[in-house]
């Protein structure tokens, strides 16, 4: 999977904030109480003793308290045997599973009249109400995974959580009123969110993935998200050898790739002789782990290729079918684990991911010589060390590295740009040329003859992330966890124009016909160039946090916290952008209402801080300049003194009293384990989020309409950017979650949630990098546009439904993956003839709308993509039973099992091709895999 995430706008300076600070829980608990059968009286002293293949270092051994309660940490995600007694007795025995950042709370009923050895059957059980967290969310393990049909990635395992959604179809989820660019990633407890694009920056082999903790809310002090948490913890090796081998083979010819008509009521266009979209993916895995040194040292190894082509239908403006996306990737994966002695386990966890990726931006409005290739991926490792000084002190130290790049340059560089389809077009579309600039027409928003710009970036992060684990008796239990987290950012960038510079033309034709002539001077408006010159940026910042879970009763759990975030960041010239301190203090209860651990009432207030941040820093840059001349049809030529210019130590400012931009959330809910093993749930949510990066132009004087810059505050004809986070610059979310979780037995496996939801304001943005990075697209760039902003956000999806439920019986395996959710907001846009803006950045009624004909309120309605229905399917069938310890599996997959094609995105600026689709769902395809297990 590409991780460009976003079109290759203009200037190619789409940048988001550094991750703020969240290491991640990477083990689970279990806890509980021994009690005698008949009596139900509480037993101190007994032994309990657990067991797993996940548990490195052998079984471990607790005695329960006076209260007959006992406690198991840093438990590794696996399912445990449980045996609770007295020497000389036979001990009760349970199975129960725990999971990553959870607490499995059992009961256990021990009777000293079992005086002799039985053999009977131990169910394995699943304790979801996790009765002393606030958390919400979900964790979602492989197996479950594997029962249904994804695209092997983990942000796809992320779109089957309540109250995530992916709008843009791009892998970056929006959770619970964030944008794409408020999440953070993290595998093993490295944090690998992007520090440029804060995205996820890394892809990861599927099949080392153990399970994906999906935080949406409800966070403790330990987590520092704007948004939510992508929680990735993989698999460790253990005593017993083990390999795994897959193959999954989805060609073009099990695909429909249709071609539709240009409107929404439009369907299939049953005699088209376009060629068909391509989709088509391939991919292998081996993986490989056991023991180096039985109960020791362990070892996982593994490694996955991935092929895939995907494309969207031929659309306007141009009407002809795009170049396929193809994704050439490589995902590497080595982690060893090691436990010398029962004080002290060491993980060293390591990935690597290149990739290239060719025709990235899959747009109707250029040929392939306008596309863009990119070459990315990089390394990433994190090593950390367990001390288990006492059984009521642990501390864990990690470290961690990464580096990654992405260069995205023109296809005519990167590859062979194709040229199928330019038969009716001039010769220019036919062969690259890298000296020619690229072309945009302003009529119908169409680009020429090569890409906009190229940009190379590397990154550099190092964390460092320590921490204590206490836990003690004083007016009940603690435990509490106390933790530092630093980390240093190096961002180098050099970007710039191919060709030179970029022209905006148009005015009198759509299309090729429309484009500048500089001989005549027809179509010729405006031409921009840049100073390419190589960009640098640090940051740094340290988190200190408290966090304690406090149980002054059975019932009742207090979860206190809070923690300290301060930020630093430079840019080139080495000037201080940002200095930032925030102060976010967690507070959440859980009350058992029933006083057996099933049913949950809680709730919970938090705040979240970035104080970190690249973003500002990376625009606030002397380095980078644009220039803007236009046509002078007296010289017959672009005139030589430019008409504008953006960019360089004039033209930005500092607020050195720039709030922190923080998250509010509130949080209640209930949960109850309804039946055994199955959970029901509602939560509701509320959360602001306050003081977004923006630039706010300071210096443009503009006319009352907002269409012209009528003078400048300097005098001079250049912008002014204030790099500040605006208190006005805001997303407010609300939402309800009702979920139903099951896992009854070892073959069914149901998830099930409906979420309603609304979000509003005028926070779509962070420097534009959301909406393709247009200056006016901000509410802080032209003052008579700003009332206009405050309205329906892009991500506000009012209704979400998600089903996954699957079957297994004698080997046979039968998944069904099911999302529907309501169209997302888009605005209509008119152009601007403003020099300064030259683009479709125009508002006319509030965002999320479109206002109709004619300056009259009452035709103002709503503006949404269609509502949009996806259906996966698995059938496998496993030949265990034949074949003995040996798992050999033939899997077919179908995607979009009723091949759908509602359209994802519309045109959406006031051309004469407005409302036309865009983009529509991915077609049928069917896939098919072999698996083997041992």
């Amino acid at each position: 999977m590409s991780r460009t995430a976003q079109k290759v706008a203009l200037c190619l300076t789409l940048l988001a904030p550094l991750p703020a600070f969240a290491i991640g829980e990477q083990t689970g608990r279990l806890l509980g109480t021994v009690t005698e059968t008949s009596s139900n009286t509480p037993l101190a002293g007994s032994d309990v003793t657990i067991a797993s293949p996940s548990l490195i270092g052998g079984p471990r051994t607790v005695q329960t308290g006076e209260d007959g309660r006992f406690e198991f940490i840093e438990l590794p995600a696996g399912t445990y045997s449980v045996e609770a007694g007295y020497p000389g007795s036979v001990p009760a025995r349970r199975r129960v599973v725990v999971r990553v950042n959870e607490s499995t709370q059992i009961n256990v009923g021990w009777s000293a009249q079992l005086t002799e050895v039985q053999t009977y059957e131990v169910k394995e059980e699943l304790h979801l109400a996790n009765p002393d967290s606030t958390k919400t969310g979900t964790v979602v393990s492989l197996d479950q995974s594997n029962r249904v049909a994804t695209r092997r990635n983990y942000q796809d395992i992320t779109l089957q959580v309540a109250g995530v959604v992916d709008i843009n179809g791009q892998g970056n989820p929006q959770i619970k009123g964030g944008n794409y660019a408020m999440n953070r990633y993290l595998v093993d407890g490295m944090d690998i969110t992007d520090p440029l694009t804060n995205t996820f920056s890394a892809n990861v082999n599927f099949e080392s993935s153990q399970s994906i903790d999906v935080i949406t809310g409800g966070m403790e002090a330990e987590y520092n998200s704007l948004g939510g948490v992508i929680n990735l913890v993989t698999k460790q090796g253990s005593d017993d050898f083990h390999l795994v081998a897959s193959a999954y083979v989805g060609n073009a010819a099990f695909s429909t790739g249709n071609q539709y008509g240009p409107y929404l009521h439009h369907g299939i266009r049953q005699w088209s002789d376009i060629a068909r979209p391509k989709s088509q993916s391939y991919q292998a895995n081996l993986l490989v782990s056991g023991p180096i040194l039985k109960r020791r040292l362990w070892f996982n190894i593994a490694a996955e290729y991935d092929y895939t082509e995907d494309s969207i239908p031929a659309g306007p403006p141009l009407n002809l079918q795009h170049p396929a996306r193809k994704t050439n990737g490589f995902n590497g994966r080595l982690k060893l684990t090691y436990s010398p002695n029962e004080k002290h386990r060491i993980n060293l966890s390591m990935s690597a991911d290149p990739i290239i990726v060719h025709n990235i931006d899959q747009q109707n409005s250029g040929l392939g010589i306008t596309e863009h290739g990119e070459t990315g991926g990089g390394v990433f490792g994190i090593l950390t060390w367990d001390y288990f000084a006492t059984k009521n002190v642990n501390v864990s130290i990690p470290v961690g590295f990464q580096y990654e790049s992405l260069d995205v340059e023109a296809e005519g560089l990167h590859g062979s740009p194709d040229v199928t389809n330019v038969g009716m077009f001039s010769d220019k579309n036919r062969m690259y040329d890298k000296f020619r600039p690229a072309h945009i027409n302003l009529i119908d928003n169409t680009t020429w003859y090569n890409a906009v710009g190229f940009q190379d970036s590397p990154r550099y992060t190092v964390q460092f992330d320590p921490s204590v684990s206490l836990r003690g008796n004083f007016l009940g239990t603690h435990e509490a966890k106390i933790g530092f987290q630093g980390r240093v950012v190096y961002h180098g960038f050099h970007d710039g124009f191919m060709g030179g510079a970029v022209y905006l033309d148009g005015f009198s034709a759509p299309g090729e016909a429309g484009l500048c002539n500089e001989a005549t001077g027809a179509n010729c408006y405006l031409k921009i160039t840049e100073e390419n010159k190589e960009t640098h940026q640090w940051a740094y910042g340290t988190g200190l946090y408290i966090q304690d879970r406090w149980k002054p009763t059975r019932r009742l759990t207090i979860n206190p916290g809070f923690r300290f975030d301060w930020g630093h960041s430079t840019n080139t010239a080495g000037s201080t952008v940002s200095n930032l301190f925030g102060f976010g203090p967690r507070l959440g209860f859980t009350l058992d209402l029933t006083g057996d651990a099933k049913t949950i009432l809680m709730a919970y207030y938090g705040r979240a801080n970035e104080t970190v941040t690249t973003l500002s820093a990376a625009y606030a840059d002397p380095a980078f300049v644009q220039k803007y001349y236009a046509w002078d049809p007296r010289a017959g030529q672009f005139g030589t003194t430019p008409v504008l210019s953006r960019g360089g130590p004039e033209d930005f400012l500092i607020d050195p009293k720039a709030s922190t931009p923080h998250t509010d959330e509130v949080t209640v809910g209930l949960r109850r384990e309804v039946v055994r093993d199955s959970l029901a749930r509602i939560d509701y949510t509320y959360k602001r989020i306050s003081n977004i990066w923006d630039g706010v132009e300071v210096n443009q004087i503009w006319n009352p309409a907002g269409t012209q810059v009528v003078d400048y505050v300097d005098g001079k004809p250049h912008t002014v950017f204030k790099y500040t986070t605006p208190n006005h610059n805001y997303r407010t979310y609300q939402g309800i979650d009702f979920i139903f979780e099951s896992r009854p037995n070892a073959n069914i496996d149901i998830y099930a949630a409906y979420t309603l939801s609304w979000l509003y304001g005028p926070g779509a943005e962070m420097f534009g990098q959301v909406g393709g990075g247009e200056a006016g697209n901000s509410a802080f760039y032209n003052p008579r546009q700003s009332h206009f902003f405050e309205g329906f956000l892009p991500e506000d999806v009012r209704h979400q439904l998600k089903l996954r439920a699957s079957y297994d019986w004698h080997g046979l395996n039968l998944g069904a993956m099911m999302i529907w959710r309501t169209g997302a907001p888009l605005t209509k846009r008119y152009f601007n003839p403003a020099v300064s803006d030259s683009g479709y950045t125009l508002l006319r009624s509030p965002q999320g709308t479109d206002p109709g004909t004619g300056n009259v309120p009452n035709n103002v309605s709503e503006f949404r993509t269609p509502d949009v229905m996806t259906v996966n399917l698995r059938v496998a069938y496993d030949f265990h039973e034949f074949i003995g310890q040996h798992h050999l599996s033939v899997i077919a997959d179908f995607f979009n099992l009723f091949n759908l094609g509602s359209a994802t995105k519309l045109i959406d600026i006031d051309t004469p091709t407005f409302s036309q689709v865009a983009a529509r769902q991915t077609p049928f395809q069917f896939q098919i895999g072999l698996r083997y297990a041992y």
